[in-house]
């Protein structure tokens, strides 16, 4: 392809289940000029029989090798070197473009050659390709520092001009998970007033279970901070923070039985030479300080509020094991301003349990029983409570707008 405008290079391994309806969302847009380079790690899930029969539904316009290699930035970096095009497009094999997203782009460079880099708006969606949020971008006018506070660019949004990427080094392969992150950090550096944008939807990333492990998310927050650290000198701990409400939502449904408090303690060491010591103690206080630490165990998680408030609607996770959970017992407080009646109502898997009415502050207890005692059975049950409170309408100088209703002050475990 002599007249080659784009060249998109995909990264891939083991992705059999999505990389067809990627492939299309790149060839099937029907842009003149535009290849499609592949880069397969060797999968094992029968990912090249589907490359091959791509390579002939989209004859000339597809390109595909398969291999061991160091991960998806090697990949990268082979593809973007393999590309027969001036421009890039970096799709990975389980996201899609939008339509339009390559028209776009090409005619993005066309009206402005001196820029080497534009990114443009993107979807979150889900296993299936259905909308779940739009990511949190900011313009190519946002000063630098505010790289701080997170990645701004939705990576398959971004295109750029391969004698740029190459003029870098390409990605850093040191770097397991926030490869990304670091090129948009080196781009912004060199090239000041040279980064585009297309104020609309370019892309949508997937997120599923097989691209959000724990061990994957723990490497983006370390690789994260140390980016942040190499490019910015000032390593804030937010993103470990954030981490922490990571590991609140995935536990106790994780592969390895988990002490929250521990595994966090164990991060913070792994980030020390990234964070400041004053920063590095903060956050150690502020994660035993909070109350869904506090009251965790390796096979129970309560899902309340960092100072001990439960929501409107509480969820409680229990992880089954050979020692079986028999019942769940929350010590709970009703503590509302106005005190009043309560009323919670427990629904487990198989239904609703209970109904629970508090009149007037003061502690009581919730009993929720584990009628599936089977090792490896994940149970969820769902507290809904009427009548609770917002903060900032019973007492005006707040502005907690929160509804809350009641403290969890203790968690136990009858097996």
């Amino acid at each position: 392809m002599n007249d080659c405008v784009l060249s998109v290079v995909m990264p891939t391994f083991n992705q059999a289940g999505f990389i067809a309806e990627s492939v299309r969302s790149v060839l099937g847009q029907g842009q003149a000029g535009v290849e499609l380079v592949v880069m397969d790690g060797g999968s094992t899930d029968g990912t090249q029989a589907i490359l091959a029969g791509l390579a002939a539904e989209f004859p000339g316009c597809l390109r595909w090798a398969s291999h061991p290699d160091h991960g998806p930035a090697d990949a990268v970096n082979a593809a973007v070197r393999a590309a027969r095009a001036p421009l890039i497009g970096w799709l990975n094999s389980d996201d899609l473009y939008a339509a339009g997203a390559l028209q776009r782009a090409v005619a993005h460079f066309a009206s402005h050659p001196d820029d080497v880099m534009v990114y443009g708006e993107g979807d979150h969606v889900d296993v299936l390709g259905a909308f779940m949020e739009r990511y949190p971008t900011l313009p190519p006018s946002t000063p630098y520092g505010y790289f701080a506070d997170g990645c701004f660019i939705c990576q398959p949004t971004a295109f750029f001009r391969r004698d740029a990427f190459l003029d870098l080094g390409g990605l850093d392969l040191k770097l397991k998970a926030a490869f990304d992150f670091e090129l948009w950090l080196r781009l912004f550096r060199r090239y000041p007033g040279r980064i585009g944008f297309i104020p609309e939807v370019l892309a949508k990333s997937r997120l599923h279970a097989g691209g959000i492990t724990l061990k994957f998310r723990e490497r983006v927050a370390l690789e994260g901070l140390e980016v942040i650290h190499r490019h910015l000198g000032v390593a804030p701990g937010h993103w470990l923070l954030t981490h922490l409400n990571e590991l609140c939502d995935m536990q106790p449904f994780l592969p390895d039985r988990l002490d929250l408090g521990a595994r966090f303690d164990l991060l913070l060491e792994r980030a020390s030479p990234w964070l400041a010591a004053a920063v590095r103690h903060d956050l150690h206080r502020q994660a035993h300080a909070d109350r869904r630490v506090v009251l965790s165990h390796p096979d129970v998680h309560v899902g309340i509020h960092a100072d001990g408030w439960a929501s409107d609607a509480l969820t409680v996770r229990v992880q089954q094991t050979s020692e079986p959970i028999h019942e769940v017992v929350l010590h709970c407080r009703h503590h509302a301003p106005r005190a009043g009646l309560i009323e919670i109502r427990t629904f487990a898997p198989q239904g609703e349990l209970d109904v629970v009415r508090v009149d007037g502050n003061g502690p009581f207890d919730l009993v929720l029983p584990c009628l599936d005692t089977l090792p490896g059975a994940r149970l969820v049950f769902q507290l809904q409570t009427a009548h609770a409170f917002v903060p900032a309408e019973v007492s005006p100088p707040s502005a907690d707008r929160r509804a809350l209703a009641f403290l969890v002050d203790e968690v136990s475990l009858r097996r």
